[in-house]
């Protein structure tokens, strides 16, 4: 009995399905239905006030052009592409994009005019306000001091946010030319500037990535300068 409740359940499904079907062909004059492949492993990589739009075309050597949506599909652009025999990479740069989260429909075209079936991808926009409250890497004035003895400049650094990915120290060297030292090592609590010729200023600029896979570095507008 069991077994052919299961079997009857299977046959109604079955059957709409295909009366499901039929109603499409029906619907579209009952052709078939052709759609190219789709950009596959669309990613969107943040970037200032840009993103990059990535992905590959794995199949359908009929493709012969792309276009991407946003802003409600308000706003596009169109690629043409010329397929290779292998795997084909896209990279599209999106510019002039608003600050905040953003989602693009992605859809390819064969010669004929035959649309894919949309391929959806959302990402963040970074701009002014994220730069705006960003800033330079902080150190401990008391403890940040010109050894008379050695020659030597200690900076004590405090800890940073971890999305800055180092820091940058302008100082006048010396031999009286303009140095700078790249302080990559964000954990560091501590660089030791030799050749830094007392008295003069120094300058603090902070560079920080929004995301690990972003594409654009953004630096903290205004240098903190201090002497010793």
């Amino acid at each position: 009995m069991k077994r052919n409740i299961i079997l009857s359940i299977m046959a109604i499904a079955w059957f709409t399905s295909c009366r499901k079907m039929d109603d499409y062909k029906s619907f579209q004059g009952g052709k078939e239905i052709y759609y190219p492949g789709i950009l596959d492993s669309a990613r969107v990589f943040s970037g200032n006030k840009r993103v990059l739009l990535w992905g590959l075309f794995t199949s359908d050597p009929k493709i012969v052009k792309y276009k991407v949506f946003w802003n409600g599909k308000e706003s596009s652009i169109e690629k043409d592409i010329v397929r290779s025999t292998g795997i084909d990479t896209v990279e599209l740069f999106l510019n002039n994009l608003n600050e905040g989260g953003i989602s693009f429909e992605v859809r390819t075209f064969d010669a004929k005019g035959n649309s894919s079936v949309p391929v959806n991808v959302s990402g963040i926009v970074y701009g002014n306000n994220y730069a705006d409250g960003l800033i330079n890497r902080g150190y401990n004035r008391g403890t940040t001091v010109y050894d008379d003895n050695t020659g030597v400049l200690t900076i004590d650094w405090v800890s940073v946010d971890p999305t800055a990915i180092f820091t940058l120290v302008e100082y006048i060297g010396t031999n009286g030319e303009n140095r700078m030292l790249k302080v990559i090592d964000v954990e560091a609590t501590k660089t030791f500037i030799t050749d830094y010729k007392k008295g003069t200023n120094i300058a603090i600029n902070t560079a920080y990535l929004p995301n690990i896979t972003a594409i654009d570095t953004f630096y903290v507008a205004k240098k903190e300068i201090f002497k010793r």
